[in-house]
């Protein structure tokens, strides 16, 4: 009888110490969870300030080139510098107002695959936002430069330095091309994933903090 009792109290004993254990275990996991989540949502708060100031330069652009379309309107290709700029200021304000979509869009509450494939889809938005973006400044600085000569010194470029700006066109032109032959290597050595180079920082560790908690939740 006695030693039933003993190994009915052992029994009860082991039972409350996995208890225990379970509990630790469990309250282990979502400190950790909401640490992780944490640090993904800090990553995603520097991204979404990032995109405030790319949509505050993309409506700066589009001030300034409605007022040099309109202040010379009469000239084709001082016009076609100013508009060029309007373009691309739209151009980046639309970029950056889908990223601030995609960024309030995220629920933390959903599960984690769901949390990272929403990461992921912002990820490859901006990859496609630096090669629109990007390439463009090949060009757009040209027409910048010009515009501000002529705002500021009164020297329209096209007329008074052609050849500056043939020069300029032609060293565009190869720029262009080559940086599409290295993008367009590289992301087909990386199977047109993004890397670490192609993302802000907010958004590496986001991504990190994410796959650290899916490790985790494999068995």
């Amino acid at each position: 009888m006695e030693t039933t009792m003993e190994l009915d109290d052992l029994k009860s004993a082991w039972q409350t110490l996995d208890r225990h254990v379970q509990q630790q275990s469990t309250l282990s996991w979502h400190l950790f969870l909401e640490r992780k989540l944490d640090k993904a949502r800090s990553g995603m708060r520097r991204l979404y300030w990032g995109k405030i100031v790319q949509i505050l330069f993309g409506d700066a652009l589009i001030y300034f080139g409605i007022m040099a379309a309109i202040r010379h309107r009469d000239v084709s290709h001082l016009l076609a510098c100013s508009l060029f700029m309007l373009a691309y200021g739209l151009l980046t304000v639309i970029f950056g107002g889908v990223a601030l979509g995609r960024i309030s869009s995220i629920d933390y509450t959903a599960p984690v695959v769901e949390i990272s494939k929403r990461v992921d889809a912002l990820r490859r938005g901006h990859v496609i936002a630096n090669w629109c973006l990007g390439l463009p400044w090949w060009f757009l600085w040209i027409a910048i430069f010009a515009l501000e000569m002529k705002a500021n010194v009164g020297v329209d470029l096209f007329v008074a330095a052609p050849a500056f700006i043939w020069i300029s066109g032609v060293i565009g032109v190869i720029g262009f091309i080559a940086t599409v032959w290295y993008f367009r290597r590289r992301n087909a050595r990386l199977a047109g994933l993004a890397d670490d180079a192609d993302t802000p920082r907010g958004l590496r560790d986001a991504k990190s903090a994410l796959d650290e908690i899916s490790r985790f939740e494999r068995p």
